[in-house]
């Protein structure tokens, strides 16, 4: 019989905080974000479709590459607010790399793929090259 285990993943996360935090900070003090932007994938029967969040990245800081049946979307944020108020400047920079990794079916047609970056969302349009069969499939025995 297995044992149950409690876990606490916002005790987890509190346990590791300061060790991860003061990892990431750079020389120079800046601190170096890592983050991994959401992705929503959606399926139909011509084409699988990815959506990723990317706010503030340009097209020129990100890439999208397929290997085998494994695509990959990466790059680095970079920014830098200032605000200025009655002779007080507050300035901030940050930047980070970011990868996702998402599994493809073998039926994606690589040559084809076509990605597009528009208000910060990323579309990547994965197009199929055979159509979808049916999951289930009868297999005949033979008998030897």
């Amino acid at each position: 019989m297995a044992n149950l285990v409690r876990s606490n993943p916002f005790e987890e996360l509190v346990n590791l905080w300061p060790r991860d935090f003061f990892s990431r900070v750079e020389p120079g003090g800046s601190l170096a974000v890592e983050w991994n932007p959401r992705c929503d994938v959606s399926e139909g029967d011509d084409a699988i479709i990815i959506h990723a969040e990317l706010p503030g990245v340009a097209a020129q800081d990100m890439e999208v590459t397929v290997l085998d049946s494994t695509l990959r979307i990466r790059g680095e944020k970079r920014g830098e607010k200032k605000e200025e108020e009655k002779g007080r400047t507050y300035s901030e920079r940050f930047f980070g790399s970011f990868e996702r990794t998402i599994a493809i079916p073998a039926t994606v047609d690589a040559s084809k793929i076509e990605a597009t970056l528009k208000d910060g969302v990323l579309e990547v349009k994965l197009p199929r090259t055979l159509p979808v069969e049916p999951a289930e499939k009868k297999i005949t025995i033979r008998a030897t």
